[in-house]
Formats: structure tokens, sequence, C-alpha cells
């Protein structure tokens, strides 16, 4: 569903409101295991792709001023 539908399945009930900014604020994101588990497993993909293509690249010569 789109916000605008959301909106409008919510206008006909009286008693649902949109919560306050103060309100969305005290609420906590949960994101579920399965989520977390691919969000690390891809972060862990990503780094150990950064790493064997750092060990690929030529040495760089150092500086004369280091």
């Amino acid at each position: 569903m789109t916000d605008e539908e959301i909106r409008q399945a919510w206008a006909w009930d009286p008693d649902m409101t949109w919560p306050t900014d103060e309100e969305l604020a005290e609420f906590d994101l949960v994101i579920p295991a399965k989520a977390r588990r691919e969000m690390a497993a891809a972060r862990a993909a990503a780094k150990q792709k950064s790493e064997a293509a750092a060990d690929d690249e030529p040495a760089k010569p150092k500086d004369a001023a280091e």
C-alpha cells in the first residue's frame, strides 16, 4: 500500500491517529534476525572482496618526504 492508501484506510476510523514526532522518537527499530544475518554476511563478503583487491594492488612507492 502507498502512504496515501494507508491514510485513506485510516480516515474512516475516528479512533485512529497518526503518531506524533515525539511518539515516533520513542519507537525502537527492530530488525528481524534473518535480515541481520543477511546484512552481516553481505558486509563480510564486501570486506573480504576489498581485502582481496587490496592484496592484488601493486605496492605504492613510498614518498621521499616520509
